[in-house]
């Protein structure tokens, strides 16, 4: 089965940086999108999401990667129709008592549309997921989404 996978933009950051989320050398966040892109899985990105990719990687454009360039995560991600689910409906509100962080709304709004496995590398925004069963969301660390993208697509 194709797995579908919202990232969050700390990832694309992360990638690009070669970073973990302590800012320590790390380039699990470059190989969740790269074994996504080899496997044949998909990346959902709502026209929110979009919007805040191209933001991120624009921010980024002048940055030399030790991994990762700008320019290739925006062809994967962005161009390749193959590899990303692309949806413009209206985002869905939160359950009633449903508490996420606020810069984080759009992503778990977007994430209630399909249900992608949603990959952060932000402590707040992972914990509030995990927390909240009602979201019916699953979320992983960058270091579990390589795992999961490596499950091979049955024929």
């Amino acid at each position: 089965m194709r797995l579908t996978f919202l990232l969050d933009e700390n990832i694309l950051l992360h990638a690009i940086r070669a970073v973990d989320r302590h800012n320590n050398r790390d380039e699990t966040a470059a190989r969740v999108i790269l074994t996504i892109v080899e496997v044949c899985h998909s990346i959902v990105i709502h026209h929110e999401v979009m919007v805040r990719y191209i933001r991120k990687l624009n921010g980024l454009k002048g940055e030399r990667s030790p991994f990762l360039s700008p320019s290739y995560l925006f062809s994967q991600l962005l161009k390749r129709s193959d590899k990303q689910i692309l949806q413009y409906d209206d985002l869905p509100p939160l359950p009633t008592g449903v508490k996420v962080p606020a810069e984080d709304e759009y992503l778990v709004r977007a994430a209630l549309i399909s249900r992608p496995l949603v990959v952060t590398a932000d402590e707040e925004l992972y914990g509030a997921i995990r927390s909240q069963p009602v979201l019916g969301l699953e979320v992983l660390w960058p270091n579990e989404a390589v795992e999961r993208a490596r499950e091979r697509p049955e024929d």
